[in-house]
């Protein structure tokens, strides 16, 4: 078994049955797409989604220390197509960081395009946030698989397009 088999197989055993619906078939794409899981050094127990062609996260999942319930995390920000559920969440992280918006300089993460999170508010005011990092997504439900699956997808063809 491959180190990486292991980090599943020990997150597997710590969510539950039904979580299990919900991150396994996630996790099998993942896999069929190229992306193997390296456990972060950090407290709880956290893995991170990366593929050799590009070196970039896609996914992450994981249960914080303590044993709460397991979470998972999705990097979209080349997407252009997601439901409210999706772009929720890119509001609530504009919302969280004070304005402090995607300024999108020269660090030269993205690679081609620049790629931001945007949400347009009710008053038609359009605000982004970074696009370099996987967004925390709550209440994921086996609801949500295909449309995250597609997600992935249009994400990882993104970063194939521009792999070393």
């Amino acid at each position: 078994m491959k180190a990486w088999e292991k980090h599943i197989e020990a997150f597997c055993s710590m969510i539950s049955s039904e979580q299990k619906m919900v991150y396994q078939p996630i996790i099998n794409l993942l896999i069929e797409r190229g992306y193997t899981p390296m456990k972060k050094q950090t407290k709880g127990y956290i893995l991170s989604f990366s593929n050799l062609s590009h070196n970039r996260v896609i996914a992450r999942f994981g249960v914080r220390e303590g044993g709460a319930d397991a979470f998972f995390g999705l990097r979209f920000s080349s997407c252009t197509n997601y439901s409210d559920k999706f772009a929720k969440v890119i509001r609530d992280r504009i919302l969280s960081s004070n304005n402090r918006l995607a300024k999108c300089g020269e660090c030269g993460f993205c690679k081609g395009d620049k790629f931001v999170y945007t949400y347009t508010f009710p008053d038609g005011e359009m605000k982004a946030t970074c696009g370099a990092f996987v967004l925390e997504m709550p209440d994921v439900t086996t609801n949500d698989i295909d449309e995250i699956k597609g997600l992935i997808d249009q994400q990882h063809a993104y970063f194939m397009e521009f792999a070393v």
